[in-house]
């Protein structure tokens, strides 16, 4: 507990998946940002990554996933609600940038119950962390 009687906490990513990287056919790898969002105690806290470039990433089931990325998203007090959002672009040179769908979590209570790991397949088919074109992984733990 912080002083004002509110916990601290810590969201940190864990990995990425790509499902569909925008690509035609032929063009075996895309070049993805990323953003992050996460709203609680009345504040918000974006962070954009990687911090320079992009990254390569492919839609073949062998090369499509940032693993180990242990990013931290927020780490500070926590109100009584909180809001983690993600969004991915792949970047394009000579067309309009392809945005895959954003994701929005809302956590609600005290934020002991928001502790663990969320990530795809861990709440059935319907997993708010399985989107159509990209699959994450983040912790939210105690700071």
């Amino acid at each position: 507990m912080s002083e004002n009687g509110g916990s601290r906490i810590r969201v940190i990513l864990r990995w990425i998946q790509i499902k569909d990287n925008k690509e035609p056919i032929w063009d075996d790898e895309g070049e993805f940002r990323f953003r992050s969002k996460i709203t609680t105690a009345g504040e918000s806290h974006e962070v954009e990554f990687p911090a320079q470039g992009y990254w390569s990433i492919s839609d073949h089931p062998r090369r499509n996933k940032v693993d180990k990325i242990d990013k931290t998203l927020f780490e500070g007090e926590s109100g009584d609600s909180m809001v983690v959002e993600l969004f991915g672009v792949e970047l394009d040179q000579l067309t309009a940038n392809d945005h895959l769908a954003g994701y929005r979590r809302e956590f609600a209570g005290p934020a002991s119950s928001w502790i663990g790991r969320h990530q795809p397949t861990d709440e059935g088919t319907d997993d708010p962390e399985n989107m159509v074109d990209w699959r994450i992984c983040y912790d939210i733990e105690e700071a």
